[in-house]
């Protein structure tokens, strides 16, 4: 009788959760069925760039009805609440599908701040008319527990479903669906999770579920003794930091703007944790904490801006540097008003954050507009630098990452107008348009980012600017190859009723040629570094041709591209890309 009675109390949270967010639980359907059709698209087709679309509009959506569901909790007004939800609804789908066909970097990113944005609104929603600061604690610290306990229960039900059905394939013999798992897996997290987690989200307006303040000994004792330590350690590391440079008068790392937003962050959720017990006098630690906490920030705040504006001025704005520079904004508020506000509000540091999210998708301020904006300026630029003279190989290397940066997100077209009639021609022509291509339509030399010249380097490039040569005539078979393929390029021929097993190996000098047993080491790069054609930065209309008689075999090498460079400390091929000509002796 009691199985019967558990099975009736399940039944009846399930149905009680449904009715209460019946758009949620539509959602998360959707979005399951639409994840579960994406994982059997084979190939790259519209459809799977439509469910892939209907599957994140659904995660959009899902937060987006679930904030609007909190923050009409205590109201009965349910046609403002749908009509509400349909808005945003519709808002999110044209949102995800003014995406490109094959979503972009960007839009993903937008994408995924747009979810972090939703899913800080959640926090504060329910509180947007009637604040009570322990309230609004003790509720998004029952919200937190929720999502630790559904991810434990949802990972517990997928690992004992999955044993029992290993254990019905492994007894009965039964041939089962490869992807029953993976499907399983999906069901649990997209269909089974939501609903587990709305029904313990509280009531607000429910006096059965009070929200009285209830901080666990545990948290504080986490935070006292292992957080709040913690924090200080890395607090004292960046200040000891930003002492040295001031001393030694030398410029900040790039990555030490990451770590202290990193430890602002950490110390913001460190300050969250401890607000509710800090100010009692028992908790001296805690206390101090929170009174000097924004205090210590102030000084690095000047450390932070300097490190990206520094950056900024000397490669511009990218997406990332982007965020960067606006959470920096966005923590300065963030100091300032704990320090001058006398009865401060937890509630700012969520509400800040998210309407800072907004700003920085969509709009001329969003970063994507910004960025494009500050990356183009900087193409044109050197555009203007190119018709002056040639550019050294730093300049190409920035150059080369601009390029990168615009035809990974946005393609050719906006650089074809600022490129003075440079590019009309391989818009046209180019079948497969990318950014060696570019460089080259500019008549420059592409040079990849982490190609660092150091001192006494010497620097070897090349560059076929011709047809490549086609004909294998008196050769018995030809191999395509270069240094990312250099291993995975192995076929199977027969040539006079005779079979030949041909491999290549990758190597530091070149690869190696396998034919049948026989390995064939084929140094590049002595070679390149011998040959004084490979000097050049410019692209040639002269092909480089490399000869190598064996008592077996004649290899004729074709070069189409080549880069290397020696320095005191090491040789190193950095890239090549060839074509090999075989004749085999009789």
């Amino acid at each position: 009788m009691s199985k019967f009675h558990v099975i009736q109390s399940i039944a009846n949270t399930t149905q009680k959760t449904i009715a209460r967010f019946p758009l949620e639980y539509i959602t998360a359907l959707v979005g399951m069925t639409a994840t579960i059709i994406l994982s059997e698209q084979v190939d790259q087709t519209p459809s799977f760039y439509f469910y892939t679309k209907i599957a994140l509009s659904c995660s959009l959506s899902f937060v987006s009805f679930f904030s609007i569901s909190l923050g009409f909790s205590g109201s009965n007004n349910r046609v403002a609440r749908l009509l509400s939800s349909l808005l945003a609804g519709i808002l999110v789908f044209i949102f995800v599908f003014q995406f490109s066909e094959k979503i972009t970097k960007v839009e993903f990113l937008q994408f995924i701040v747009l979810n972090i944005t939703l899913h800080l609104l959640v926090s504060f929603s329910a509180f947007i008319k009637n604040y009570n600061q322990e309230r609004f604690w003790e509720f998004n610290k029952q919200l937190f527990l929720r999502v630790l306990l559904t991810g434990l229960y949802s990972f517990v039900l997928f690992l004992g479903l999955s044993l029992a059905i290993l254990a019905v394939k492994q007894l009965f013999n039964i041939e089962l669906y490869e992807k029953i798992y993976f499907h399983l897996w999906l069901i649990i997290v997209i269909g089974f999770s939501p609903i587990f987690f709305l029904a313990g989200v509280p009531e607000m307006n429910s006096s059965n579920s009070q929200l009285t303040l209830n901080y666990p000994n545990g948290l504080k004792k986490f935070t006292q003794f292992v957080l709040l330590p913690l924090i200080s350690i890395y607090l004292g590391i960046l200040v000891i930091y930003e002492i040295k440079i001031l001393i030694t008068l030398t410029l900040p790392v790039g990555w030490v703007s990451y770590l202290i937003l990193v430890f602002a962050l950490f110390g913001i959720l460190s300050f969250l944790l401890v607000y509710p017990i800090a100010q009692q006098k028992e908790n001296l630690w805690m206390h101090t904490f929170n009174r000097w906490f924004y205090y210590l920030l102030v000084p690095l705040l000047g450390l932070l801006f300097w490190a990206i504006l520094y950056r900024i001025n000397l490669y511009g704005i990218t997406h990332e540097r982007y965020y960067v520079l606006i959470l920096s904004l966005w923590l300065t508020s963030v100091i300032l008003y704990f320090i001058f506000e006398k009865q401060p509000k937890i509630k700012f540091i969520p509400i800040s954050l998210f309407f800072t999210g907004i700003i920085s998708i969509a709009g001329p301020q969003s970063a994507d507009t910004i960025s494009k904006k500050s990356q183009l300026g900087r193409f044109e630029s050197y555009i203007k630098t190119m018709d002056k003279g040639k550019l050294n190989n730093e300049q190409k290397k920035d150059l080369s990452s601009i390029v990168d940066f615009i035809e990974s997100n946005y393609g050719i077209d906006p650089m074809i107008p600022l490129a003075k009639g440079k590019l009309d021609q391989l818009k046209i022509t180019s079948k497969k348009i990318n950014s060696i291509e570019i460089m080259k339509a500019l008549g420059t030399l592409y040079v990849a980012t982490y190609e660092n010249s150091k001192p006494n380097e010497n620097q070897y490039h090349f560059r076929y600017d011709g047809t490549a040569i086609e004909n294998v005539h008196g050769y018995d078979f030809s191999i395509n190859t270069n240094q990312v393929e250099g291993n995975n390029n192995s076929r199977t021929l027969i040539i006079a009723n005779t079979k030949y097993n041909i491999r290549t190996v990758r190597k530091k000098y070149g690869l190696d040629l396998q034919i049948n047993k026989e390995v064939i080491p084929i140094d590049l790069l002595t070679y390149i570094i011998s040959n004084p054609n490979f000097t050049q930065e410019e692209t040639s209309n002269t092909e480089i041709i490399q000869e190598i008689e064996l008592p077996k075999y004649h290899l004729k090498i074709l070069y189409q591209s080549a880069d290397a460079h020696v320095n005191p400390e090491e040789k190193s091929l950095d890239r090549y890309k060839i074509k090999i000509l075989v004749k085999l002796h009789n």
